[in-house]
């Protein structure tokens, strides 16, 4: 039988949450409408050891180097000993450091060449955070970028799975982080205004940042360093809507990613729907799926308290549902659900580190 993957330690850094105690203390409200959107400012230091290094990266890399920090020490590991050649890092992206981007493109155009900062080019190409990351904790094994939308949590999740049952590593930091940006807000108000999704604001989440990180084990692995899991990653499942309705497309991910954790979508206990677009129709699909299912799930909404920290959004939905199971504040399972404005889905099913194998 196939070995579970376990996330044996969680970092979140979201506006009103640092850490899964925070986490757990919010819930269930995750803070005011006034915390929404941007991070306050905070000191790397304050998190990371050793971090003056990195004391001039970009806010993207500055997040996710935050969070996996935290998730590297609630896995129990001490400062440098995570690394190694059997250690991995995945980091999802969607937008990446585009302030950087910004800032290099306006000193090249309006300064000249002499005056824009190589800086602000290294630090934006979009495997910055994951080579940061690799330096910080010195990774020695695979470190990958992947860029996509608020799936691309789902797709890191996958890729570290398919890592460690290959036996390629024994754990792996799964990461993803969002900075927001003047241009891409802009951007995207303009499709929602040709769209017309502006008319109606319930459509329309607002973009934020932050960043989560999980790292990832087989079952049996945090044991042997005298570790415990904080939940099971029971199944899951992508998808990309090409036609049909979007409330079609939802329910069949979710049921896929219920059918590899061994359940059904009556089963679950809460659901996360998603943070960005289609999250009336998710809702709806997912309402239809569970049919008469005897009980109502939790809905663990994040959208009000966060808003969309697009390429962060899988991953800090997954790491928020690990952390209530974790203290017990949530039964499982649980199912995180991503949805992206060009229609690419994901569906993740947590369960309890206790449960039994089936």
């Amino acid at each position: 039988m196939t070995e579970r993957v376990v996330v044996s330690g969680i970092g979140i850094v979201c506006p009103g949450l640092f850490g899964r105690e925070a986490v757990v203390r919010a819930f269930p409200t995750f803070g005011r409408p006034g915390s929404r959107g941007r991070l306050p400012d905070f000191a790397l230091e304050d998190y990371l050891e050793g971090a003056r290094p990195f004391r001039r990266v970009a806010g993207a890399t500055k997040f996710a180097l935050a969070a996996m920090a935290l998730a590297v020490g609630d896995a129990g590991f001490a400062p440098g000993s995570f690394g190694g050649d059997r250690a991995g890092i995945l980091v999802g992206i969607t937008h990446g450091a585009a302030p950087y981007s910004v800032e290099f493109n306006r000193e090249l155009r309006v300064e000249g060449p002499l005056a824009a900062s190589p800086m602000h080019f290294a630090e934006s190409v979009p495997n910055a955070s994951a080579g940061n990351a690799a330096i910080a904790f010195q990774v020695h094994g695979p470190v990958h970028t992947l860029i996509g939308e608020e799936s691309v949590g789902a797709q890191a999740i996958d890729l570290a799975a398919g890592l460690l049952r290959a036996g390629l590593l024994d754990r792996c930091l799964v990461a993803g982080t969002e900075e927001w940006s003047e241009v891409i807000t802009h951007a995207y108000r303009q499709i929602d205004r040709a769209t017309g999704r502006d008319k109606d604001p319930d459509k329309v989440t607002p973009m934020s940042e932050g960043a989560a990180a999980l790292v990832l084990e087989l079952e049996g692995a945090p044991a042997r360093r005298a570790g415990a899991p904080r939940a099971v990653l029971s199944g899951w499942s992508l998808s990309h809507r090409r036609a049909g309705s979007m409330e079609d497309a939802v329910a069949a991910v979710a049921c896929e990613a219920c059918r590899q954790a061994g359940s059904s979508i009556a089963e679950v206990g809460h659901i996360l729907p998603p943070t960005g677009r289609h999250r009336r129709a998710a809702r709806r699909g997912l309402e239809t799926a569970r049919g008469d299912a005897p009980a109502p799930p939790i809905w663990v909404d994040l959208a009000p308290a966060i808003g969309n920290p697009v390429g962060a959004a899988h991953l800090v939905q997954v790491g928020v549902s690990a952390a209530l199971l974790s203290a017990g504040t949530l039964k499982g399972p649980g199912l995180a659900v991503a949805a992206g404005i060009a229609g690419t889905l994901s569906a993740v099913v947590l369960s309890g580190a206790n449960r039994e194998r089936a």
